[in-house]
């Protein structure tokens, strides 16, 4: 009988032991989430400050230059884009880079998904037959194989969205009202 009751009361311990360390390890996660939180608006009022100073000095002279940057940011090395141009296509909008070993940088403010359906159903309504199979559309032969990359002021600059604004302005003649793009690197038609 003494037996159970030991045992009893060293259950009871350890059962209080851990919810003690529970209870302990939950206000940690707590103050912890705290810490980061408060972390994250120190940064982006920092970036804002920054931002506010620099904005005004900010200029995309040559939207060519601008996107082999930004490709620089993104593959590590420059892919020496020969051509930049406007692709519109109705609803679908986007900065086509053509670079010299023959892969193409798509550059749209679409979302990737929202994208490829616009390119499909444009390739399927667009020309019927024999035509229809031949041809090749923004994204190559396979559209949902090809990779992207989302742009934003993480990944490609703290300026990125008012220089991407104003690339985009200067291929478009409009304002780009929105504060991230995404590249497709399309592989050159060999490759395909």
């Amino acid at each position: 009988m003494l037996d159970t009751i030991l045992a009893i009361v060293v259950l009871l311990a350890v059962l209080l032991f851990g919810a003690l360390m529970v209870a302990g390890n939950e206000r940690q996660r707590k103050a912890i989430d705290d810490l980061n939180t408060s972390y994250s608006r120190w940064a982006e009022h920092d970036l804002s400050l920054k931002r506010v100073s620099g904005a005004k000095t900010v200029r995309v002279e040559d939207p060519k230059a601008w996107l082999d940057n930004i490709a620089v940011h993104v593959f590590g090395l420059s892919p020496k884009i020969v051509s930049i141009s406007p692709w519109d296509e109705g609803e679908a909008k986007a900065m086509l880079a053509i670079c010299p070993d023959g892969r193409k940088l798509v550059v749209t403010p679409i979302l990737p998904s929202a994208f490829r359906k616009m390119i499909y159903a444009r390739k399927r309504k667009g020309a019927a037959g024999a035509i229809a199979r031949t041809t090749i559309g923004v994204l190559g032969n396979r559209p949902s194989r090809v990779p992207y990359h989302e742009l934003n002021i993480v990944s490609a600059g703290t300026f990125f969205d008012l220089e991407a604004g104003q690339a985009w302005e200067k291929l478009f003649n409009e304002k780009l009202s929105i504060d991230r793009l995404y590249m497709f690197d399309v592989p050159s038609e060999r490759a395909q």
